[in-house]
């Protein structure tokens, strides 16, 4: 199965937000898969479920969910990473496209995992981008999202684009808590919580949640 290409846009990320990650990936070796990914997993275990990586980056997720036996389709703005995970895992669908462009048919998917994918957009694409989600995934199906939040040490810092969200070397849109679980509607919250990690010498500051669609 090959890479395959979805509708593009270009308004966040920018074309040089989109060199950014290409380098990025060009950079990268696919390491261990993220803690966030291994705890998605405990809670629904193999079943032969389908899942959608939402912004695989360098895939190093999808190749974990894809060798614990689920059906995986990534998908990427990058066209290195994608190549980086295809050269991985033939048997993974990926899919080149933008997250606000997503076409899945309604029910397409048991999972939808977005690892710090979701945090850069405003709060009008934001909010569609979580109705189409709720859309793609099946009756009772789960949703996992990992976001920046508003205690991150890079809040506030560089050119403000909008409400909590602000440029710096690329876009982030910083989530609350209350403003996480603003967009779950239609969704039991099984989990919400704060969580943080040292990166780059600075500590990074997220908001994670899981829910079922109802």
């Amino acid at each position: 199965m090959g890479i395959q290409r979805v509708r593009r846009v270009s308004i966040i990320p920018l074309m040089n937000e989109r060199l950014y990650w290409r380098e990025h990936w060009k950079k990268e070796t696919i390491p261990a898969p993220n803690s966030f990914a291994r705890r998605a997993f405990k809670r629904f275990g193999r079943q032969n479920k389908t899942l959608l990586d939402l912004g695989c980056g360098d895939g190093r997720d999808s190749l974990y969910f894809a060798r614990k036996g689920l059906h995986v389709t990534a998908l990427d703005f990058s066209e290195t990473g994608i190549r980086a995970l295809k050269a991985n895992n033939k048997n993974i669908r990926c899919l080149v496209g933008d997250i606000r462009k997503m076409r899945f048919k309604p029910g397409s998917f048991d999972i939808v995992y977005a690892h710090l994918s979701l945090h850069y957009f405003d709060d009008r694409m934001t909010s569609r981008i979580f109705e189409m989600l709720f859309r793609t995934l099946k009756k009772k199906g789960l949703l996992f999202v990992k976001c920046k939040s508003t205690d991150d040490a890079l809040f506030g810092k560089g050119r403000k684009v909008a409400e909590n969200v602000y440029c710096k070397g690329h876009t982030r849109h910083f989530f609350s808590k209350e403003y996480l679980k603003g967009l779950l509607t239609g969704f039991k919250v099984l989990s919400i919580r704060k969580t943080s990690s040292v990166y780059h010498a600075y500590k990074s500051s997220y908001i994670e949640a899981a829910a079922r669609k109802a």
